[in-house]
């Protein structure tokens, strides 16, 4: 068996519990083989449940130490590590939950799963210039209609459980948390000066910025609304959102469309 050939198979059996591998390591003086395995098949685990642990650590709260080990055991015995980069690695476990029985079940853990994923996946994105509010003086008023607007590469928008915010935050100040609403809302997510920011929308902001997203015009996101609540200050409203998204620093560009 060449190196190659031995590296390949002890792999195979640190990522799929292959214990062929045994039959080609030898025993030491001091211990057999199987312990000498175990050591590498047991720190393997334990570095993949760290790297967990510091990705969900209000999850892990929430669910509680044993818990939560028994997730990560399920998830690790599911997935194997397959990336470098072990920062990916928790990528894929709110679709393992919501996917897998038993943790399917838990609807506010799921959602806390992916609330904690949105953070990292915000801290992680792409960068890009933002522009100022001062951007919109150097448009004259019978352009306006016709603005439409670019965002920063951190931005994403979630549907989870009413009250998920509020979870995430009375767990991480080690506070009591309220119940989950079955009902959903919007969490916008986003970073800023190198720092992951979150916050609840409502549904006419949430329709105004996925509107926006799209590349749909001024003019076009307030028929929209108009439409959907008929509110004669309509304009004012799409307009107090697109201040408080130049605030938050979620446009990057503007751009007047026929």
């Amino acid at each position: 068996m060449t190196l190659a050939e031995l590296q390949t198979k002890f792999q195979a059996g640190i990522l799929e519990n292959d214990r062929t591998v045994l039959a080609s390591i030898a025993d030491s003086r001091k211990t057999d083989r199987a312990t000498l395995f175990a050591v590498y098949y047991d720190a393997y685990r334990m570095r993949l449940a760290e790297f967990l642990s510091n990705d969900f650590p209000i999850l892990r709260t929430c669910l509680g130490d044993e818990v939560f080990g028994r997730l990560v055991e399920d998830y690790i015995l599911s997935a194997p590590s397959r990336q470098r980069n072990a920062r990916w690695y928790g990528a894929g476990l709110p679709d393992f939950m919501h996917e897998t029985a038993p943790w399917r079940a838990n609807r506010g853990a799921i959602d806390l799963a992916r609330f904690e994923r949105a953070l990292s996946d915000a801290f992680d994105a792409a960068d890009a210039p933002l522009s100022s509010i001062d951007a919109l003086g150097d448009i004259c008023a019978e352009d306006w209609r016709r603005i439409a607007f670019e965002f920063h590469p951190s931005l994403m928008l979630l549907d989870l459980g009413r009250g998920t915010a509020q979870i995430y935050a009375a767990l991480a100040a080690e506070e009591e948390p309220p119940a989950i609403q079955q009902d959903e809302g919007a969490i916008l997510f986003w970073r800023k000066d190198g720092q992951s920011f979150y916050r609840p929308l409502a549904e006419d902001e949430r329709l105004a910025l996925m509107e926006a997203r799209q590349g749909k015009k001024f003019s076009a996101i307030c028929t929209l609304l108009a439409y959907q609540g008929g509110d004669e200050n309509v304009t004012q409203r799409v307009a107090g959102f697109l201040s408080q998204w130049f605030a938050d620093g979620l446009v990057t560009r503007l751009s007047i469309r026929n």
